[in-house]
């Protein structure tokens, strides 16, 4: 009889585990999944507790889902306005968090979706090519169908207003290095050779090699949308920054020209530098937004005396982020859409009104 104690008690504790593994396996395969994408442990238990909440389903796809994340911070938006919790440091921490996720999610699914070959090139799409001993040359993309039929390049010679242009037969079996910039995605680079020169629809044209070995040399790390938002920008001049200081007095009058929360297009009138330190201040759906950092790169039109300034942020209030995230990721509670569909619609209304109230006038 004592022999079978153990049998007894092993087979108990093997029911009970797995029994566990039934009650539990959703979360089981939910953080082994969350694992394989290479969250951390924390940011797992937040997603499934998120996941929970929402009633999603099947909550492994909130890792792969941008619309269900968006769902998800949306409600929490909702509720956290509704309980007078939103600007917690609990709520404020775990938004910074989802929307973390959100970018993760975004940048990944970039990457999958990422040029892999020169044959997805769309006409227009603009090249410079690098013939060496040559220099550097303007092209575009005419059509990719087979060959990939570029315009003959040309070069601009600085004090020069006539491009250099190469007759195609010198092109000819030149081998070349091609670099390009996707719209809202990256820049690419590849090398291939010219098979041939010639005409597509009457265009002078080069045939090129197609290439599916393309390098992504630059990534984007933050998701950002195009905007029109009038800011005030400050050059910041003192070594120590106050960064909870509100401005009163007006700065330089610019225009953000598209947003992230860790950075900014700026157009601003005048010639600008790069390097200098900058506070832009403006307000974003009634919201009083501060971002601290250097601009990085400027492109001057000297015909309009305009600049574009290519600011990155480096400091930020974490609610602010937030806002911006919001902003960009265009995730406002139902309530607020709401509110915009019937003005939407009553505008529409107004533009095209019904003709029953003339008839029932007359």
């Amino acid at each position: 009889m004592n022999i079978f104690v153990p049998i007894i008690v092993t087979l108990s504790v093997v029911a009970v585990l797995a029994r566990i593994c039934v009650l539990f396996s959703d979360k089981i395969k939910f953080f082994a999944k969350g694992y394989d994408y290479g969250f951390l442990h924390v940011e797992i238990s937040t997603m499934w507790k998120l996941a929970k909440k929402c009633k999603i389903k099947d909550p492994q796809s909130l890792f792969v889902s941008i619309p269900l994340m968006n769902r998800c911070i949306s409600l929490l938006i909702a509720k956290s306005r509704r309980d007078g919790t939103e600007n917690t440091f609990k709520v404020q921490k775990l938004l910074e968090n989802l929307y973390k996720f959100r970018t993760r999610i975004a940048l990944a699914s970039d990457k999958k979706h990422g040029l892999e070959s020169t044959k997805y090139l769309v006409p227009g799409q603009r090249l410079s090519i690098i013939l060496k001993g040559k220099g550097v040359f303007n092209s575009k993309v005419v059509n990719s169908a087979r060959e990939l039929a570029v315009t003959l390049p040309s070069q601009r010679i600085k004090g020069s207003g006539v491009p250099v242009v190469i007759p195609g037969k010198d092109w000819e079996l030149a081998d070349i290095s091609v670099y390009l910039w996707r719209k809202e995605d990256a820049a690419y680079s590849f090398t291939t050779t010219v098979l041939g020169s010639g005409f597509f629809r009457s265009e002078s044209v080069l045939f090129l090699k197609q290439s599916s070995d393309l390098v992504r040399s630059q990534k984007r790390q933050s998701i950002r949308c195009k905007c029109e938002i009038y800011a005030q920008l400050f050059i910041i001049k003192s070594e120590v920054t106050d960064y909870s200081a509100v401005d009163t007095q007006d700065g330089f009058k610019c225009l953000l020209e598209d947003i992230s929360e860790d950075g900014a297009l700026i157009r601003t009138g005048g010639k600008g530098h790069k390097n200098v330190r900058i506070k832009l201040q403006f307000q974003l759906e009634g919201i009083l937004i501060m971002m601290y950092g250097v601009v990085r790169d400027v492109e001057y039109n000297a015909a309009l005396n305009q600049s574009r300034l290519h600011f990155e942020c480096t400091h930020i209030d974490p609610s602010m982020r937030n806002s911006i995230l919001t902003y960009v990721y265009n995730i406002i509670p139902q309530e607020q859409k709401d509110v915009h569909d019937a003005l939407e619609l009553a505008t529409e209304e107004e533009d095209n009104p019904s003709e029953k109230p003339d008839s029932a006038q007359s």
